[in-house]
């Protein structure tokens, strides 16, 4: 069996977990986990500087792209995420080296902005920016499963709010000889289009009733995994989620030719997403393969704002909120997992929280669809927040900014169609006009 260069640490107590076995939180103390490498190890490996960059653009451009796993956009990092992974153990659909959109002229002149990029990460197998995670989780159990059948592995579950149970159940669907997969929903509290997703790839669903929503699916999920450790918990307390969540900072900063933006705008629910790129920007400092630190933009629905009531307190006072509708449905999460992840990295950062209002979220969403950007309604979120940003001057105007897009706009079609059906058009919606069948009532509509 070959080495691995990884292991799992917590963040409160620094206890060292070898990477033999799933873990939820640390045996030593319940803290939460990441997983940590053999840096110096690495540095041998891949180098560091313009030596590592070349590396990774031999495996992202060259012919080495054409030997499985580097035709993914998180695999194609093995070597830096998860150094002696065996490749025998990876499911990759090919998920990542996403488009990194251009907002058109036109409409970064409205907001004064020079260069505006949009991540998109809704052309993933399952339309979302989990399936960068997921990809790497069932990867996990797999190897897990195989090399220890002792453990007694038989499949997955997760809570989510939507894309993460998609993404589980895409790729769990892959291996369906080998692993099944549980997925706990907030019952009428998920889009019906990403519900048919989970239950289109045969996942098993179970809808729970309780008015927190996400926050008690999650609580119980915690629950049942402790009591059935032969399903494992693939949402991203899970550290091997974020591993390959980090993927997604590392190859924005390929997308610029290692060019780092001033500013990288994210929206953030459960925080995996802003651990995950946080982790990643620092190590690609460390590493040279960039050569200063982007600011962070955090954008947060006012329904679930928890990060940014935490911020207005000057970071003392950390208040899970209690749970409201909101358009942005998969980022309504008050007690974000990952909380204490963030605060372990944040140090490092210059980083802003802004709030954006449910009428805000649908008439930015609307504005950059109509622009010709795959997003949805989270991502409207982050650039909202770009925009609040930019006028409070704090993004300049020959700033670069990138702004993570987490899914496409498809999952959810229902809300858009409400929404263009019946807003102001001064609010960007683009509502149909029924004509009857004839060329002059065509031309008269016009």
């Amino acid at each position: 069996m070959a080495k691995i260069h990884f292991w799992h640490e917590c963040i409160s107590c620094s206890a060292k977990q070898a990477a033999d076995k799933f873990y939820y939180t640390c045996p030593d103390c319940g803290g939460l986990l990441l997983v940590k490498r053999n840096e110096n190890y690495l540095k041998k490996l891949i180098g560091t500087g313009k030596k590592a960059r070349d590396h990774f653009d031999q495996l992202r451009y060259g012919v080495e792209r054409k030997i499985y796993p580097n035709d993914s956009g998180v695999w194609l990092w093995r070597d830096f995420l998860l150094p002696g992974f065996p490749k025998k153990q990876i499911i990759s659909l090919k998920e990542g080296q996403t488009d990194l959109f251009e907002t058109p002229r036109w409409l970064k002149k409205e907001f004064g902005l020079k260069d505006l990029f949009i991540k998109l990460e809704g052309q993933a197998p399952s339309e979302s920016f989990k399936d960068r995670g997921m990809t790497v989780a069932i990867s996990d159990v797999l190897r897990l499963k195989q090399q220890n059948p002792k453990l007694g592995i038989i499949g997955v579950s997760c809570a989510s709010t939507g894309d993460t149970s998609a993404s589980a159940a895409v790729y769990s669907a892959y291996v369906r000889d080998q692993l099944s997969c549980l997925v706990l929903v907030p019952a009428q509290k998920i889009a019906d289009s990403q519900l048919f997703q989970v239950m289109a790839h045969g996942a098993k669903v179970r809808a729970i009733e309780h008015p927190d929503g996400f926050d008690a699916c999650m609580k119980i999920v915690q629950q049942f995994s402790a009591k059935h450790p032969e399903l494992i918990l693939v949402n991203s307390k899970n550290d091997m989620r974020l591993v390959g969540q980090e993927a997604i900072g590392l190859e924005i900063l390929q997308d610029l030719s290692w060019q780092a933006p001033d500013w990288i705008a994210i929206p953030v629910g459960n925080g995996g997403n802003l651990a995950a790129l946080l982790s990643s920007l620092s190590r690609a400092k460390e590493f040279g393969l960039i050569n200063k630190l982007p600011g962070i933009i955090v954008g947060q629905t006012a329904a679930a704002d928890t990060l940014v009531r935490w911020s207005e307190t000057g970071y003392k006072s950390y208040r899970p909120g209690k749970f409201k509708a909101t358009v942005a449905s998969a980022m309504n999460i008050n007690d974000p997992v990952s909380f204490p992840r963030i605060k372990y990295f944040m140090d490092q950062f210059n980083i802003h929280f802004y709030r954006v209002s449910e009428p805000q979220i649908l008439k930015r969403w609307a504005q950059f669809t109509g622009a010709g950007a795959n997003i949805c309604p989270q991502s409207a979120v982050a650039l909202d927040a770009v925009v609040q940003a930019r006028t409070k001057n704090i993004i300049k105007a020959q700033d670069t900014v990138v702004s993570v897009s987490t899914a496409s706009a498809v999952k959810f079609a229902e809300t858009g169609v409400g929404y263009h059906k019946t807003a102001s058009v001064k609010d960007f919606a683009n509502p149909y006009v029924k004509v009857k069948g004839t060329l002059e009532d065509l031309e008269k509509s016009l």
